[in-house]
């Protein structure tokens, strides 16, 4: 790979570097696309790329995989037990030599019209994985080690609120609550990136409307940023939760869960969403 535009070597732990140099061997020699996304990719970009505070530790990686069919994820996965990864109880999940967790979510051309994944054998467990073609097509190239390079795609804060939005309006109430709140550290440290930073200060309109409020400014940006890369059917998907078009849920639920109840940030985290919001809607300032 090429056109690295991180450089963390050094700073993550090497168990975690042998799984993305396993990872990077076998998708290259099935000839595979994929993106590290989840927590992982937060903290690679946003913690040791940019120095944000971390907001949790964890040990899982998480990698989305594009393939064409179900054949050709089980060739991975069988690529990735001769390297000395074991199978779990559930489909896409993995557990390296020394030890670290993995998953391995697949997109792609096994598709439904809704972006939906029915995993066999039954099909019985539907998964929706809209946003990972636009996470996997807009990712950076980060370095993790020096000496031999091993540059990966990993998904951008941008592709990261893409994914985060679907996943909380996709998952069961008990489980979203680490997308709100990943959101919610996405819109408070977008402006750590100095590309971002820079291209806000030089947006004086932007700035002064919301009276040069770095966060507030940074989390419309990022709303913008996501629009940019947001295929027809995300945005769709997007925007109907974000003008209260979803069928089941509100922005105010969503709110709510970026901290903890009666902590007295609800009005902070409003005004941070709405900005997102009217970046994502208003594409023209």
């Amino acid at each position: 790979m090429s056109n690295t535009s991180i450089n963390i070597s050094g700073q993550i732990y090497p168990d975690a570097v042998q799984v993305y140099i396993d990872i990077s061997e076998a998708c290259d020699h099935l000839k595979i696309p994929y993106v590290v996304v989840g927590a992982s990719a937060r903290d690679i970009v946003l913690h040791f790329g940019h120095g944000t505070k971390i907001q949790r530790a964890t040990r899982d990686i998480d990698f989305g995989i594009q393939v064409p069919n179900w054949n050709a994820f089980q060739s991975l996965k069988l690529d990735l037990q001769s390297r000395g990864f074991k199978e779990t109880r559930q489909l896409h999940k993995l557990i390296s030599n020394a030890g670290v967790p993995i998953d391995i979510v697949p997109f792609g051309q096994l598709e439904d019209e809704n972006a939906n994944i029915s995993w066999p054998p039954g099909g019985d467990w539907v998964m929706n994985v809209l946003g990972f073609q636009e996470a996997c097509e807009n990712a950076e190239i980060v370095r993790v080690q020096n000496d031999p390079p091993v540059d990966i795609p990993v998904a951008t804060p941008v592709g990261m609120a893409v994914l985060k939005l679907i996943a909380w309006t996709d998952r069961n109430a008990d489980m979203r609550s680490k997308d709100a709140k990943d959101l919610l550290y996405l819109f408070t440290t977008y402006h750590n990136i100095p590309k971002v930073k820079e291209q806000v200060f030089d947006n004086e309109e932007l700035m002064e409307a919301y009276e040069w409020d770095i966060e507030l400014t940074s989390a419309h940006q990022l709303g913008k940023d996501a629009r940019s890369i947001a295929g027809a059917q995300t945005y769709t998907a997007i925007e109907a939760f974000l003008t209260g078009n979803h069928e089941k849920l509100k922005l105010e639920q969503l709110i709510q869960e970026m901290g903890r109840r009666n902590d007295g940030n609800y009005e902070r985290h409003e005004k941070l969403a709405h900005a997102f919001i009217k970046g994502f809607l208003d594409q023209d300032k």
